[in-house]
């Protein structure tokens, strides 16, 4: 064992970079704040307690772990905020839990996935000094991941601790054992999906499927706001997607036959995607050698009808995740008792899953013991 990783708060630092320059204007109250201990979840919660919010009226675009020094923004609307005493005592509040480091007001709020990406500043402590070919092979792995493809799964966070969000959720989704509608459950039934979104990347992974014929492609790691394309013979088939789910709209599974308009593929900007199944969700067109991986992970999944009714009944509507992430700007730092790693990933991606490709065949004992182990249905069930 080499490395280790998050022994101390300062070994991962995150900083959320959001998609556009606040307008010191508008309704919605914005601050950035700095926490270690607590996850981001836990500060909403304590907010709402405290100040009799409901979880709707604050925004956040993403999670972020208890372990570390993490920063991110957070929003609460104008007439929310005048509910619970104006700012100054909103402030108190989260100043008894969290560092305050700004604050700003913008036009609308914030929501899950609505940033552009974090930057991270992690720590690798040695346990023992690597030797020279183990470094070596590390500097390879890391150049590699400035252009090649590293697979953009979910992470433990998303699974819970004994991987006990997706138990739950596959008891609700095979067995029907429903219990009430709210946040909490809906995100046990998200890690359902989630925990089947990497079985579906990483039999991709394996079989060096990085690109088919029939892939749906989106031009940005937004989920809001992204164009949509079908990947044809090196060219992309464009079509309105909004139009096409509102047309297709109470359907289970639907594809798309006619496209608008034609063009070249770049892919620079365009990235290959796999849904993250619930109900009215576009899949590859039959027959084709991407729709035989959506059939494959739908029926491995056991998802069925059942399934499709459950995320009906909680407003939970597929949507398309790229498969992959590259990191072109990583820059390490060779210590002599650590290694340092500073990089920015898109929104929704994970710091653990990318040092898991980095280390995982130079220190695979080290990787077990700091859990930097992709999620897996056998693995985790």
């Amino acid at each position: 064992m080499y490395f280790s990783f998050k022994e101390n708060p300062e070994d991962f630092i995150v900083r959320e970079i959001l998609p556009y320059e606040l307008a010191w204007v508008g309704d919605f109250f914005y601050v950035y704040f700095e926490k270690s201990g607590i996850n981001t979840m836990e500060v909403v919660m304590e907010l709402c307690h405290e100040l009799w919010l409901l979880r709707k009226e604050l925004g956040i675009a993403g999670l972020k772990d208890k372990d570390g020094i993490t920063a991110q923004w957070i929003s609460i609307w104008k007439k929310s905020l005048n509910n619970c005493w104006w700012k100054d005592v909103f402030l108190k509040t989260l100043w008894g839990f969290v560092k305050i480091l700004d604050t700003n007001r913008h036009t609308e709020p914030l929501a899950i996935g609505k940033n552009r990406g974090n930057f991270f500043k992690i720590t690798l402590g040695y346990q023992q000094t690597p030797p020279e070919e183990v470094k070596l092979k590390i500097e390879d792995h890391l150049a590699a991941s400035k252009s090649e493809p590293i697979p953009n799964v979910f992470w433990i966070q998303r699974f819970g601790r004994g991987n006990k969000n997706y138990k739950k959720a596959a008891r609700i989704f095979y067995w029907d054992k429903d219990s009430g509608d709210n946040y909490e459950l809906k995100f046990k039934l998200q890690a359902f999906w989630s925990m089947w979104f990497n079985e579906y990347v990483m039999k991709r992974w394996k079989d060096k499927a990085f690109l088919l014929e029939w892939d749906i492609m989106v031009d940005g790691w937004n989920a809001f706001g992204s164009n949509v394309a079908q990947y044809i013979d090196n060219k992309l088939h464009h079509f309105d997607y909004r139009k096409a789910k509102e047309y297709h709209e109470k359907q289970d599974f639907w594809s798309i036959e006619n496209w608008q308009w034609e063009s070249d593929f770049n892919p620079d900007i365009w990235l290959p995607t796999w849904p993250v199944l619930w109900t009215e969700q576009l899949l590859c067109k039959a027959w084709t050698e991407a729709r035989k991986y959506d059939d494959w992970v739908i029926q491995e999944s056991k998802f069925g009808w059942l399934g499709s009714s459950i995320s009906s009944r909680h407003n939970l509507y597929g949507f398309r995740r790229p498969l992959w992430i590259t990191v072109p700007d990583i820059h390490r730092y060779w210590g002599e008792n650590w290694l340092i790693l500073e990089f920015s990933l898109p929104t929704g991606s994970y710091a653990s899953s990318y040092l898991a490709s980095i280390l995982w065949d130079v220190d695979p004992e080290g990787c077990e013991v700091n859990w930097l182990i992709i999620p897996r249905v056998d693995y985790l069930s």
